[in-house]
């Protein structure tokens, strides 16, 4: 009896063994990955801060005078802030409309310009001077929401300014494949009509459409200029942060040299 009491005590031994075995592993196994995604939380923190950093330099050389001036052209520049490399890229959006202030015949010269009839053009560009526009009274309030009833669609224009572009998508008449064509020429940050010398073809043909201006960039009537600026920092090839941000440039004669108007993540 003796042997068999000592194979057991024996066998429990080495169960205990292997159970003990098991859980250093485990616990190890978790201290590795707890470890990997500190890591990697303090890498995205190092990159969100470079690339923070990056526009603010990128601000500064749009602001200053001479040859070290920077154009909102779209040319990349590539800074190092803190040892981490940061591609920078620098757009103005004054060749852009903005559905908050564009006319209803820029609006509908926009639309026509991407593929829409002059009739459907004019019917998306009404709908968004209606959304964006306060009803003058009870009955014609009542007149907006009746029209989007109609429509099937249970909600009626809010009368005030878009918050985000994707907004449009909930006017009467409009279209996913129109507003998709419509999308890289609209801004909400542009702050008058669009600058012909700076805008792309669509925007060209919108405007002779309107018969708002020709070519001479008559019809822009913005004051700050508006930049779209876009900073990716990565780290070692592994992690990449995209940051990008609208600011206002007056350049250093101004009263306030810049005004931060968005600062959001990147996808």
């Amino acid at each position: 009896m003796q042997p068999a009491k000592n194979g057991f005590a024996l066998l429990i031994v080495l169960w205990s063994l292997v159970l003990i075995g098991l859980l250093t592993t485990q616990i190890i196994a978790s201290g590795r990955t707890a470890m990997i995604l500190a890591g990697n939380v303090q890498h995205a923190a190092q990159a969100q801060a470079a690339a923070d950093g990056a526009i603010n330099e990128a601000i500064f050389h749009l602001c200053i005078n001479g040859a070290d001036q920077w154009q909102a052209d779209g040319t990349e520049h590539v800074v190092n802030i803190g040892g981490i490399p940061v591609a920078l890229r620098i757009d103005s959006v004054a060749g852009m409309i903005n559905p908050n202030l564009a006319s209803t015949a820029l609006l509908a010269g926009l639309f026509q310009a991407v593929g829409a009839d002059s009739g459907q053009a004019k019917q998306i560009a009404t709908a968004i001077i209606e959304w964006r526009s306060p009803a003058p009274n009870k009955q014609q309030r009542q007149a907006r929401l009746a029209a989007y009833r109609q429509a099937d669609m249970a909600y009626g224009p809010p009368g005030h300014d878009f918050a985000a572009l994707s907004e449009l998508a909930d006017v009467r008449f409009m279209t996913p494949a129109l507003l998709a064509d419509a999308l890289p020429y609209l801004n909400l940050y542009q702050s008058g009509d669009p600058n012909p010398a700076q805008a792309g073809a669509k925007v060209r043909q919108a405007l002779a459409l309107s018969g708002q201006s020709g070519t001479k960039g008559d019809a822009y009537t913005g004051t700050s200029p508006v930049v779209f600026i876009q900073a990716v920092a990565g780290i070692d090839g592994r992690l990449t942060v995209r940051r990008q941000a609208y600011v206002g440039i007056a350049g250093q004669n101004g009263a306030t040299p810049f005004q931060m108007l968005s600062l959001t993540d990147g996808y």
